[in-house]
């Protein structure tokens, strides 16, 4: 009887929508998206107005680690010709880490257990970045080495395997969104259920949901957001050098 009152609580991929020249919008992941590349945007702004060659400041101190890591991570795999990827990488990081953040805003709403829902945990913008980034190395190959130097490169190390190399890119974007979007989908669904949970399971749900959104706050958010990073600039390794 307990499993089928939590059961009957709990909402998954409820979404407030709207339509707009017959397309269906998430709204809330939408708007959600907007305030991340908005506190984004306004934090680097601010960073830049207060940036000095002195002592930096805790803001300045933690984009120069991000931006000096990800350079690091782009020099130890291509040199410095991949140089150029770093503000792509670096800013997937940092949005992609803002809006896993957002689930972790508790709500005294009814019905609600968190104020904004992480965008990260809808199929639609991971799977709208991957592809992004899977386009941006496919362009980046043609506009390094040329298309005939493109194209070859499904053809080796034998022309055999073609169709392998083939299927290999088309599934590229799709693990690369599933990846993100799992993990986030599933942080949303543990943090509701947390929510649900009598007082007398495990531990009082207050606290059990402040243990859960530590950890999914300073682990399983940043992970993920380093790992997607981390993947679009391996993928990029084989553009810039040419599968080499």
């Amino acid at each position: 009887m307990t499993h089928g009152i939590l059961a009957a609580n709990i909402a998954v991929g409820d979404h407030v929508y709207s339509k707009l020249f017959g397309f269906t919008y998430n709204v809330d992941d939408v708007a959600c998206c907007v305030l991340a590349g908005v506190i984004f945007v306004g934090l680097g702004l601010f960073m830049r107005s207060r940036i000095t060659s002195g002592v930096p400041g805790k803001m300045q101190l933690a984009y120069e680690t991000i931006v000096g890591a990800v350079t690091k991570q782009v020099e130890t795999t291509m040199g410095d010709q991949g140089v150029f990827i770093v503000p792509l990488a670096c800013t997937l990081f940092m949005f992609i880490l803002l809006c896993n953040w957002f689930e972790m805003i508790p709500s005294n709403l009814a019905g609600h257990h968190t104020v904004l829902v992480s965008p990260t945990g809808d199929i639609n913008l991971p799977l709208a970045m991957a592809i992004t980034v899977i386009l941006i190395v496919h362009f980046t190959w043609i506009r390094l080495h040329g298309f005939k130097s493109y194209v070859g490169h499904y053809f080796k190390p034998y022309w055999i395997l073609a169709p392998i190399n083939f299927i290999e890119e088309l599934v590229k974007p799709i693990t690369l969104a599933l990846r993100l979007f799992g993990n986030i989908f599933a942080g949303g669904i543990l943090i509701t259920l947390i929510a649900a949970f009598p007082p007398q399971w495990i531990l009082p749900t207050p606290l059990l949901d402040v243990v859960w959104k530590s950890f999914d706050a300073f682990f399983v958010a940043p992970v993920q957001a380093f790992i997607f990073a981390l993947l679009t600039i391996i993928y990029m390794q084989s553009a810039v050098t040419g599968g080499h």
